[in-house]
């Protein structure tokens, strides 16, 4: 067999478990490290704007929206990095996937802070665009939301048409039994929706 990635790829294109079991253990590492670093961007922006104090307030009062968009974000996170290590750092992976699940990630953190702007744009003059962000505050959160779940249907259909998941029962390949690389328009389609229809319950 050929040398690197492919020693570890089996005879029916498939990732070998030894393989599955190293990258499994990248993208956890990788995933962990980014959502410690999301919530260490939502912490900052609080801390810097209120206190302490505020940030575990808010994180209590809005853990419903905060750990889907945290943990999402993580998975994407993990699953990306499962994909380039997988594909051997070749164009397996496209760039317009790392476009992707950079775009989803970078809404999820505005979603998580850029509400929380409202506590120090009145200083700078800008009281209009703090009681926007204010009275949008569920849409913002959602945006990302819903982003987050766009990111991870990508992510997924990238490793589905590429073969890049084991074989034996994992629940990497048990998700790989639907067809979630022909998911990714209608899961499109349906957020836009939802979110056109949640724009137009906020302004009613």
């Amino acid at each position: 067999p050929s040398s690197g990635a492919e020693t570890h790829v089996t005879s029916a294109g498939r990732i070998g478990w030894a393989m599955h079991r190293q990258l499994r253990v990248r993208a956890f590492l990788w995933g962990f490290c980014g959502a410690v670093a999301l919530v260490g961007v939502y912490v900052g922006v609080l801390a810097v704007a209120n206190s302490l104090d505020h940030v575990v307030r808010e994180l209590r009062r809005l853990w419903y929206w905060m750990a889907p968009l945290i943990v999402g974000f993580a998975i994407q996170l993990g699953l990306f990095a499962y994909a380039r290590a997988a594909a051997g750092g070749k164009s397996t992976t496209p760039a317009h996937g790392i476009v992707a699940s950079g775009g989803a990630s970078t809404l999820s953190m505005v979603a998580c802070c850029a509400h929380h702007l409202t506590d120090v744009l009145p200083l700078i003059g800008l009281a209009g665009a703090a009681l926007f962000l204010a009275n949008y505050q569920t849409l913002f959160l959602l945006l990302g939301l819903l982003s987050n779940v766009v990111g991870l249907v990508y992510m997924l259909g990238l490793l589905r048409t590429h073969g890049l998941f084991p074989e034996q029962p994992s629940v990497l390949s048990w998700s790989m039994r639907w067809p979630v690389d022909r998911a990714f328009l209608p899961v499109v389609v349906v957020s836009t929706a939802v979110f056109i229809i949640a724009i137009v319950v906020t302004m009613a």
